[in-house]
């Protein structure tokens, strides 16, 4: 059994009171996948050879700015994701689902909107600004709703691409399990925009092969190199993130969102 408290706190002296708009939790019991290579073999559930225009940020193009918020851009990959997707549904809906232009005017960096999503999602006490919780509940300010859920496969993924819902996943590999990556790393997310007609992964990869270059970081993956670089190592870790009104993928049996 487990429970879930949630504590609002306001600040001393000011009338701003937080508010719940969303409260979610999730539990599984993980499989020994082992090698999961053809767990998904071939495009089966129409997501692949679609592709959704999410724009490209770039976390290596913010390297050594705002090093007091987790050494700095070079460990943004969380923000920058979500930025990305905060993005893509201010570009959808022509409405503010994402920092405005005065929200940021003081930030006089490249992509700023990168710098002030990673301000609003460092974590304190993690001292980092990758707490998935944090990084869904920045979308959920503009009017989102979003939460952490693991997928069962790629499979899963296509269903949320055919939705027209992007995915920021988190993954783990070093530098020769992926091809194409460049770089090796115990932990990153990136957003997952489509799949091309084969069924391989396309990723806005925000580490852009270590390129500090908004044009590096779109790029696809191999469809089994990534899921053994994804659902081994954090059980298929997603955030999912869209309009309230936008209806989720049809629930498996065992829905896991």
């Amino acid at each position: 059994s487990w429970q879930l408290t949630a504590s609002l706190f306001r600040q001393t002296g000011t009338l701003r009171t937080p508010s719940v708009s969303l409260v979610g939790a999730f539990a599984s019991s993980l499989p020994d996948l082992g090698d999961p290579a053809g767990l998904t073999a071939g495009p089966v559930d129409g997501g692949t050879g679609l592709e959704l225009d999410v724009p490209a940020y770039s976390q290596e193009l913010h390297r050594g700015e705002d090093p007091h918020y987790n050494g700095g851009g070079e460990a943004w990959c969380s923000p920058a994701s979500m930025a990305m997707v905060l993005a893509y549904w201010q570009r959808q809906r022509s409405t503010a689902h994402g920092p405005q232009p005065a929200d940021y005017a003081d930030v006089v960096h490249a992509d700023p909107w990168v710098n002030y999503a990673a301000a609003r999602t460092f974590d304190w006490s993690y001292r980092a600004c990758g707490n998935w919780s944090f990084n869904t509940a920045y979308a959920g300010r503009y009017g989102l709703e979003s939460f952490v859920t693991r997928l069962r496969s790629l499979t899963e993924a296509e269903q949320f691409i055919r939705a027209g819902i992007p995915l920021v996943a988190s993954v783990t590999f070093t530098a020769s399990q992926l091809t194409g990556a460049g770089y090796g790393t115990g932990g990153h997310l990136l957003v997952i925009r489509g799949f091309t007609p084969a069924g391989d992964v396309i990723v806005n990869d925000p580490a852009s092969h270590l390129d500090p270059s908004n044009a590096s970081v779109r790029t696809v993956y191999d469809r089994t190199e990534f899921e053994r670089c994804w659902l081994p190592p954090t059980g298929g870790i997603v955030y999912v993130t869209r309009p309230p009104d936008l209806p989720l993928p049809e629930r498996t049996p065992q829905p896991n969102w």
